[in-house]
Formats: C-alpha cells, sequence, structure tokens
C-alpha cells in the first residue's frame, strides 16, 4: 500500500514542488489550505504533467497555521508530515510577534502529528538558522553552526525561523517524533503557477528592461532539488534526527543580470549596478532592502556534503536555476 503524507501549505512555491515530487513517487498526498476554493486551481496547476492515476492521489484539508482546528482531520491515517508552511509576515510585526506565530504554527503541525500517531516529521527550516555574523570571514559552514540570537545583523523573519526550528527540535526530543529539518538558502526555481512566485519576484526585476542590480552574493537552492531533498530524507532512515543545508553554490545578482543580458537578448536588457554606499543609502528609507546590507561583507560560505553523502542529493548549477526561472516566468506571462 502507497504510503500517505501530509504537506503543509498546499499555496506555496516550495510546498507545490514537494506535493509534486511525493506524487510523481506513488505518495497519496493531503496538503493544507487556509481556504479550500484555491483546490482546484492548485491542483492544476502541481499536478500537469503528471499521469491521471498520480492526480487523483492529491487531497486538500482546511487548516491554518495560526488555529489549531482543522488539523486533526488532515493527520488521521497519514505516514508522515512535511511541514513546509511558514509565516513570512509583512513587515509591519514586531520581532516577538514573527516569532510567536512562527513557533505556535510549527507547534500546531506537530502536536496535531503527535496526537494522530504520526512519528515522522520532515520540516522545512532555513539557512536563515544557521548564519554567522560578517565578521566570521571566509569560514565554510556545516549544520553544526546554529544562529546566534545575539547577532545584531538578524531582521525579525531570521530570528522567526531559528526560534521555529529549536522549538520544534525540543518537541520532537520531548516527544519521540522522528524529525529532520531542511535548511535551503534563496530558493529560485521554475514557477508552476501565475499565484506562487516567492523568491522568484527578484527575478521579475530583472527581465525588466532597465536593471539597478546591487553586488549582493546569494546562496541559493533549486526549488525542484530542494523538493527532492525533503523525500529523500523522508525515505532514508539515515537522516532521523538530522539537520541538512541545502545551499552551498554562491552567484551573484550582477552574474544573474549578465547572464539574462545573454540568455533573452530579444529583450534588450540594461543592466546598471548600484555601489554599495548607494544600496546603504537607499535602505534608510526602502525597510525591503536593510536584510540586503549584511551580505555585502559576506565571506563565508556553508556546505551541502552531509545530504550528498548521505541521501546521493544532486543539485541543479546556479545557472541552470535561474534560467530556467527565467523561462518559466516568461512562459506563464508574469514578465
Amino acid at each position: 500500500m502507497n504510503k500517505t503524507i501530509v504537506v503543509t501549505g498546499g499555496s506555496g512555491f516550495v510546498a507545490g514542488w514537494v506535493i509534486r515530487e511525493f506524487l510523481a513517487h506513488g505518495y497519496h498526498v493531503r496538503t493544507s489550505l487556509r481556504h479550500l476554493n484555491k483546490a482546484s486551481a492548485i491542483r492544476q496547476s502541481v499536478t500537469n504533467g503528471l499521469s491521471d492515476s498520480q492526480r487523483a492521489n492529491l487531497s486538500f484539508f482546511e487548516a491554518d497555521l495560526t488555529a489549531q482546528s482543522g488539523w486533526a482531520n488532515g493527520m488521521d491515517g497519514a505516514d508522515g508530515v512535511i511541514h513546509v508552511a511558514s509565516p513570512l509576515g509583512t513587515g509591519r510585526e514586531t520581532t516577538d510577534e514573527l516569532v510567536k506565530v512562527a513557533k505556535d504554527g510549527t507547534l500546531n503541525v506537530l502536536r496535531a502529528a503527535k496526537m494522530a500517531g504520526i512519528t515522522r516529521v520532515v520540516m522545512t527550516s532555513s539557512q536563515a538558522a544557521s548564519t554567522p555574523p560578517t565578521s566570521i570571514g571566509a569560514a565554510v559552514l556545516d549544520e553544526s553552526y546554529w544562529t546566534s540570537l545575539d547577532n545584531p545583523e538578524l531582521d525579525p523573519y531570521r530570528i522567526s525561523k531559528v526560534e521555529s526550528e529549536r522549538a520544534a527540535w525540543a518537541f520532537a526530543e520531548a516527544q519521540g517524533l522522528a524529525l529532520t529539518t531542511i535548511l535551503p538558502g534563496a530558493i529560485f526555481g521554475p514557477v508552476l503557477s501565475t499565484h506562487s512566485i516567492s523568491s522568484n519576484g527578484i527575478l521579475v526585476n530583472f527581465l525588466h528592461r532597465t536593471n539597478v542590480v546591487p553586488k549582493v552574493p546569494l546562496e541559493i537552492s533549486d526549488v525542484r532539488d530542494l523538493a527532492r531533498l525533503h523525500r529523500l530524507a523522508f525515505e532514508n532512515p539515515v537522516a532521523i534526527g538530522k539537520r541538512y543545508l541545502a545551499a552551498d553554490q554562491t552567484i551573484t545578482m550582477i552574474q544573474v543580470a549578465k547572464l539574462y543580458q545573454q540568455a533573452f537578448p530579444e529583450r534588450h536588457l540594461h543592466l546598471m549596478t548600484i555601489p554599495n554606499g548607494g544600496l546603504r543609502f537607499a535602505a534608510k528609507f526602502i525597510p525591503g532592502l536593510r536584510s540586503l546590507l549584511p551580505m555585502l561583507k559576506r565571506t563565508y560560505h556553508h556546505t551541502t556534503a552531509a545530504a550528498q553523502n548521505d541521501l546521493g542529493w544532486q543539485q541543479y548549477t546556479p545557472e541552470e536555476t535561474v534560467i530556467d526561472a527565467a523561462q518559466s516566468l516568461i512562459d506563464q506571462g508574469i514578465v
């Protein structure tokens, strides 16, 4: 009998690819939505190209991370949980407010899993939970490194990711859950629909005719690789009790913009580089730019050797990822 897994946050960019990955490998998938009126459109986008039998293995239930209700029905009889959903916030919350929502949401899911008799959980965390201060220099970091909450460079989102992952590990240890956490970097890759593009919104800007690009490096995760890593971790007992970094390949925003100039000459893209001083000045007035400032001095990087060695995980190159993402944005009519 094929196993049934629950994927939280089925309307999300990463969750869509996770759902697709598990369906393609014979699983029954139940996914949570805050509103079931989205179910038909999501089914169409995440199952496009799959067989009729695989498409039939997807079902939906209504539940919200911020509430305890709804999760019991979705979890009943399932063999495992892939907890992907996470609040991004609006940028208006205080740090304490965002941390509370993130921790409570994670614990609502884990408690429901425990009550349903589910013991196997794979959770999407973030490289933000393994991020040092830029003063560390050219270090190579593995899963043993935990972000210090004393780091003044952290924004509320990064703090919430640290706190929610720590809460998950504490709950798993106390309640006997077999937990694995996956820590992606900046997530890019092909979009499945127009309604959920996530970090690819950055790439949309680079596909407009004139780009003002900062000198910022990104350690990126391809969403397809990330979905596959969740499945490999779920299937392999060696992953139980471990964290896995899912980004160790770096590409700069300038490199992305230049790649697009070469790959899409018909778009007549023009590139202008914003000096670091200009970015710092602009960030005083544009809050969304402030999270980029610590990256200007970043020389450390992470290693995904554990995922490669334990699970045989492989990755697309950053160039393949951003080109495939751009092509999908064009094909979907987003740009």
